[in-house]
């Protein structure tokens, strides 16, 4: 047996690899599409927050805003034209 080392194989660059070594690379994913935007009916006074009254309630129904819980009105006080100036709520200008 001899001291020397065995000689390494000769890399070729002839047919390089057609895809990359290592690992697969980290596609970023797309963004989720935006929400759709939201039309309100009318606003709540105390808080801003835009809310709808439906068309099924009855007249004596306390209409609650959503966001803060403020009692707003009755739902016969916003089907008025115009409605009453104790309504705690204003129409929402259309864009």
């Amino acid at each position: 047996m001899t001291d020397e080392p065995r000689p390494r194989k000769i890399l070729s660059l002839k047919n390089p690899p057609t895809r990359p070594l290592g690992p697969e690379p980290i596609r970023p994913k797309a963004p989720p599409p935006p929400p759709p935007v939201q039309t309100f009916a009318w606003k709540c006074k105390p808080c801003g927050a835009g809310f709808n009254v439906g068309e099924a309630l009855a007249d004596d129904v306390v209409i609650r805003c959503p966001s803060c819980n403020a009692k707003i009105g009755l739902v016969g006080d916003f089907r008025a034209d115009p409605p009453p100036a104790k309504l705690r709520a204003r129409p929402v200008k259309p864009a």
